[in-house]
Parts: structure tokens; C-alpha cells; sequence
């Protein structure tokens, strides 16, 4: 059943679907950072 959507949740939708993105963005971002530094640190096999 399809109800009207209010500023104030339209607002909150955005809001949450950003800060997934950026939580998303940071995770890899963190797992490329890993990976690089584990590749540039570890001894050459």
C-alpha cells in the first residue's frame, strides 16, 4: 500500500543511503590500503 513520502523521510532516506555509501567507500578503501601495504611490506616470495 503506497503512501505519500514526507520531506523529512525522503531527507532521512538520503541521508542513510549516504552514509552507507561512505561507510562502504572507507571499507574499501581500508581493505585497498591493506592489501598494498601488505603487498609493498611483506618480503618478495
Amino acid at each position: 500500500m503506497p503512501h505519500d513520502i514526507t520531506p523529512v523521510e525522503a531527507r532521512g532516506g538520503i541521508i542513510s543511503g549516504r552514509v552507507i555509501l561512505v561507510l562502504i567507500s572507507s571499507f574499501s578503501g581500508a581493505v585497498v590500503a591493506l592489501a598494498l601495504a601488505w603487498a609493498l611490506l611483506s618480503p618478495r616470495l
